[in-house]
């Protein structure tokens, strides 16, 4: 019944524009973000231009193809795909009849470099007996950091991921929740309250570094991620991430929407007119048109610094952000391989001889450290159609300091 009414509801979204004013929207950047943003917009009745610098859609979800070989250069891991189903569902669409998701068994083999591996997936029975070898103390504390990852995602996603929070009053309003959750500690630190083997500790720790935080310093509310992973799973669609971006764009047309690509947003400036605040986007090949707002799925610098150049609140704000402190970077290599090895998973974790000193160096350190730990993703094992038969088409990824910050030191 609620799944009906919520079909309903996203048909009147996209028959009746006559609620609601109609406005003109560029969405600077055609990453996942402003894909959906398009799509929700176009889909309630306005007009939407998606700008993208680059020859595909995708952005940093671009794909890279060679020989019949095709890597995805961005996102790989799909934990919840109820959010993209929503993107389908406002448009009165069925996201399985655009793109196909694939379950990724295990979610990712953990492997270190004294030969220890685990494989991590959605297998209770599996999770505990690989745990039990490890102690049964452990097995224990396992199923109650479980049941603290299920509150912690009660609260923290279910209730809160959607809250905004546009005042500090907003935060004190929710300062009890996260009290309760114990927001003050680490992912580690939880982590390491429940378990004492210490690769055990590191694999029920390391999700934060997906978002690019560092398990040692992030909120112990993003052990919620162990919780969601086992509720939705994991997956990957078929064709790789870019034909989930593909279906998106496909999607963003049918409701009437309009993609121009190789097309680079060069400047935006906000103009007082009769109607209100008009922004005026000039880009390489459309030249300049007016809007009623502006998306950017851009960098937050960029859209400052660059895009907004000449407006004195954007000033303001680029000064600001150069202040921070910039997150880890990746250095991320693309092969392809004339065999299909059997022995490895979709997705791999290989940890270094070091954890935390390692992520002190990634995270606060002035220059390349000596060792590293590597992600690697193998999509082929899941989709054989990403490589030639006979053949793999692989990633690996390292953390790395962010090279500006090794600069400026």
């Amino acid at each position: 019944m609620v799944d009906e009414l919520r079909k309903q509801d996203a048909s009147s979204q996209v028959h009746d524009t006559h609620s609601a004013h109609k406005r003109r929207f560029a969405i600077v950047g055609s990453g996942f973000g402003g894909l959906a943003a398009a799509i929700r917009l176009q889909a309630a009745g306005h007009e939407c231009v998606i700008y993208e610098a680059r020859d595909k859609l995708g952005g940093r979800a671009y794909v890279y193809e060679k020989d019949g070989f095709r890597f995805d250069g961005g996102p790989t891991v799909i934990t919840a795909p109820h959010c993209i189903e929503e993107l389908f569902e406002v448009a009165g669409k069925n996201m399985g009849d655009y793109v196909e998701m694939l379950p990724v068994t295990p979610f990712y083999r953990l492997l270190w470099d004294d030969g220890d591996q685990f494989d991590y997936d959605n297998d209770s029975d599996n999770m505990l007996r690989q745990i039990r070898a490890r102690g049964e103390r452990d097995a224990a504390g396992y199923e109650r950091f479980l049941a603290y990852s299920k509150r912690v995602f009660t609260k923290g996603y279910e209730e809160l991921a959607a809250t905004p929070f546009l005042r500090f009053t907003d935060m004190l309003r929710v300062a009890p929740d996260l009290a309760r959750l114990r927001a003050d500690r680490s992912v580690y630190s939880t982590v390491a309250r429940f378990v004492q083997d210490e690769h055990l500790r590191q694999a029920l720790s390391f999700h934060s570094l997906l978002v690019g935080g560092n398990p040692f310093d992030t909120s112990a509310i993003y052990t919620l991620i162990h919780y969601l992973e086992r509720r939705w799973g994991v997956f990957f669609p078929r064709g790789g991430t870019g034909a989930l971006v593909q279906a998106l764009g496909r999607l963003f047309e049918e409701l009437g929407g309009e993609i121009r690509l190789s097309d680079p947003v060069e400047k935006i400036e906000v103009e007082a007119t009769k109607r209100g605040v008009q922004h005026r986007l000039t880009s390489h090949l459309s030249g300049s048109h007016t809007f009623d707002a502006v998306v950017s799925n851009a960098d937050l610098h960029h859209t400052y610094s660059k895009l907004y150049r000449d407006v004195p609140a954007a000033q303001a704000m680029t000064r600001k952000l150069e202040r921070l402190e910039w997150s880890m970077s990746l250095f991320v290599l693309y092969f392809a391989t004339r065999k299909v090895y059997d022995d490895v998973a979709h997705h791999t974790v290989v940890f270094g001889p070091r954890y935390r000193e390692l992520l002190d160096d990634i995270f606060d350190g002035p220059k390349l450290p000596n060792d590293f730990s590597l992600y690697l993703h193998a999509p082929a094992v899941t989709d054989a159609s990403m490589a030639p038969a006979g053949t793999s088409t692989i990633y690996v990824l390292s953390p790395v300091p962010h090279l500006g910050k090794a600069d400026s030191d």
